[in-house]
């Protein structure tokens, strides 16, 4: 069985073109990429927030007293991979509520129920934009970008106004929905929220993702899927092929001990990168995306 490739969300293009060419020849799923190198719209706060509690552009971040930014610059990069995709699948991903609520704060807005007023217009701005896809794919898989939650202490939870807004929006939308980070994090609270995916950086597990794992299975047990985020997406040279599939077979080692269906942790699984690409070079994302395809070929072969 062949498995399938995909991505996360950014690349360091700066033609959106050519971004489109890497996504159709690197990936069996289809995703539209964000281009932060190419204009400060794309940026995943700022492509998602701008506007928010009254927070404008300021370099490529959210602050109060910054400029609206300029909204046809925001989609470009997904625009050029979109108009190539004719029915099928297609991956998406927008700036999860928690993430948006933490740059809001951080950006000077200072309002009660920050988070609970982030959703709501978070969800009107999904759904429009899942409107423009779903009038080029027949299938839509929406992934919540949430780093934010990398911040939980190593015992900590998700907190309840979290769990509350990820939770509305998984029961808003009428496509599959995933939460990816990239750190780790309380990835058993994650997975009781009811996420069709759970998308992850492999080689940040830690007590979050060890803590979880029954739950996780659980969650696996009844429908949930995984993206196995592999291969690193920091500057510099890659691991070798063996030490990422290593990483990949520990993990599913300890979820099929705890009870998860090993086709959840394969077959039915996706592989992509660890996380966005935009902090690399053109050069190092191909080499990242040749890497990828060979620890897919060495799962394939090899499980």
């Amino acid at each position: 069985m062949t498995l399938v490739r995909c991505g996360v969300g950014s690349l360091p293009h700066i033609d959106p073109e050519i971004a489109a060419d890497f996504v159709l020849a690197t990936c069996d799923v289809p995703y539209l990429p964000q281009l932060p190198n190419r204009h400060p719209q794309e940026s995943m706060l700022v492509q998602w927030g701008d506007g928010i509690g009254g927070a404008g552009v300021d370099g490529n971040t959210l602050a109060v007293g910054g400029h609206p930014g300029i909204s046809e610059e925001a989609f470009r990069g997904a625009a050029a991979t979109l108009a190539r995709v004719n029915g099928g699948q297609v991956k998406t991903q927008a700036t999860g509520p928690v993430t948006l609520a933490a740059a809001l704060r951080a950006g000077g807005v200072d309002a009660p129920g920050l988070v609970q007023q982030v959703t709501k217009e978070l969800l009107a701005r999904i759904e429009l934009h899942l409107d423009w896809v779903g009038g080029h794919a027949d299938d839509v898989v929406l992934v919540l970008d949430e780093p934010a939650l990398a911040a939980l202490g190593e015992h900590d939870t998700i907190p309840d106004a979290a769990r509350s807004a990820l939770e509305s929006i998984v029961a808003s939308l009428g496509v599959s929905v995933g939460l990816h980070c990239c750190g780790d994090t309380d990835w058993g609270g994650v997975a009781d929220i009811g996420f069709d995916w759970l998308s992850w950086d492999v080689s940040t597990f830690g007590s979050g993702f060890h803590n979880g794992v029954d739950r996780i299975a659980r969650a696996l047990g009844k429908g949930t899927r995984i993206m196995w985020g592999i291969v690193p997406t920091t500057p510099g040279p890659l691991p070798e092929t063996h030490v990422l599939v290593g990483r990949y077979g520990t993990a599913v080692a300890n979820l099929v001990v705890a009870g998860a269906p090993f086709a959840a942790l394969r077959a039915d699984a996706w592989f992509t990168p660890a996380c966005g690409l935009a902090g690399v070079s053109v050069a190092e994302a191909e080499k990242v995306a040749d890497k990828l395809a060979e620890v897919v070929g060495e799962v394939e072969s090899g499980w």
